[in-house]
């Protein structure tokens, strides 16, 4: 979901920003006197994105004679009533107290300007700005969008290549699964040869049985499957399916743990530690689709 778009319009630019998030989080940076735009701002989002972190900046254009912006003459005069008056009150308290320099005293014109309200942007609200400003931020939408799709063309395939991979690794922990019933034999035969324990084959072979039913991986490795076959077939949906593909995900990683800690063969080992890798290469991708 990372991506970043640009639009212009009479004196104005939009920047947007795309990063990963879970659900859909909307930030505006908007100059005071077109903050009232927001809502219809935000509902044009809403209306094509679904999840990510969005930052959304309306500045002004270099040079542009719209953007520049102006004094407002009333708010100034009221800062500079109140500034002369906060002067007097410094400069009596001073000749008392000689902490405050000559330097001190002085009204700074750059702090003049700085002070919120005294410098405003000339944007009209009403006018039709109000429209072009609303009409380039679904320009810049759309730019963010086909972004955004590119880098999803470009997941779907990463996503297909770790499917693969983990088919690839089902199959071989598949074959050594049919081990498991002589690896558990083994291991029990080794313990009651250290114990010295002579107990019956029959006895033996029971309990090799229940051991090897608990550790049949079967079940895990058909669920994985299906699994899979679930996540390419959401890759194939045109509608967002992030969500979606995070619960399935979720759910393999479940399932891969499950195998791991059911198989006993050192082989089997390393094969389902790749597998939980890959599967988790997966999650970390996921929280990028939308």
């Amino acid at each position: 979901m990372t991506a970043f778009a640009r639009s212009e319009t009479v004196g104005w630019v939009w920047e947007l920003r795309s990063v990963n998030h879970r659900f859909l989080d909307l930030s505006f940076n908007l100059p005071s006197s077109a903050q009232s735009l927001e809502p219809d701002l935000r509902a044009h989002a809403k209306k094509v994105l679904n999840r990510g972190r969005i930052e959304a900046s309306l500045s002004s254009a270099t040079n542009s004679p719209e953007a520049t912006p102006t004094i407002n003459v009333q708010e100034l005069r009221s800062l500079l009533i109140n500034a002369q008056h906060a002067l007097s009150a410094m400069r009596e308290f001073t000749r008392t107290d000689d902490t405050m320099s000559e330097r001190d005293q002085r009204l700074d014109v750059l702090d003049v300007l700085r002070w919120p309200g005294v410098l405003k942007d000339q944007i009209d609200v009403t006018s039709d700005l109000h429209k072009n400003i609303c009409n380039s931020f679904v320009v810049a939408l759309t730019k963010l969008v086909e972004g955004r799709k590119i880098e999803g063309e470009s997941l779907r395939l990463l996503f297909k290549t770790r499917l693969d991979s983990i088919r690839e690794k089902l199959t071989q922990l598949e074959s050594m699964a049919k081990l498991q019933v002589e690896f558990i034999r083994q291991k029990l035969d080794q313990r009651l040869e250290k114990l010295g324990a002579n107990v019956e084959p029959s006895r033996i072979a029971q309990e090799v049985a229940l051991l090897a039913q608990r550790a049949d991986v079967h079940e895990e490795i058909d669920r994985l499957n299906v699994q899979i076959s679930e996540f390419e077939s959401c890759l194939q949906r045109d509608e967002p399916q992030g969500r979606r593909l995070g619960f399935i995900v979720q759910e393999m990683a479940r399932e891969s743990n499950t195998l791991a800690a059911k198989l006993a063969p050192p082989a089997a080992v390393t094969l389902t530690v790749d597998l939980k890798v890959l599967v988790d290469q997966i999650r970390e991708q996921v929280q990028n689709v939308e």
